[in-house]
């Protein structure tokens, strides 16, 4: 896994732990909102493949894990764009009231 810095690796392991350990409770707790254990048991098996992949230093040969991973990232510049156009529009926003003050 010679493509992944250390600090990265760190973050992924953490977030995929987290991920997975949300999901198994949210599965165990059953009720409305939450999944049944067989419908939580894919998305289980992809946290376990990327933990273990990433635990050897190797990713896994598996097309849902990529497919999985593109879908996350996207959603995260997705995300992250978002963040940005919001501190965009108050940053500007604070500037054009503090300009406005001066004349």
């Amino acid at each position: 896994m010679k493509q992944i810095a250390p600090d990265s690796k760190e973050f992924l392991v953490w977030l995929f732990n987290d991920l997975r350990k949300d999901l198994a409770e949210r599965a165990d707790e059953g009720g409305k909102g939450n999944p049944d254990p067989e419908t939580a048991a894919p998305q289980l098996a992809i946290y376990d493949a990327l933990l273990t992949g990433l635990a050897r230093g190797e990713t896994p040969d598996d097309e849902t894990v990529r497919q999985y991973v593109s879908g996350l990232a996207k959603s995260a510049d997705e995300e992250n764009e978002y963040e940005r156009v919001l501190r965009e529009h108050r940053a500007l926003t604070e500037l054009d009231k503090a300009l406005a003050k001066r004349g």
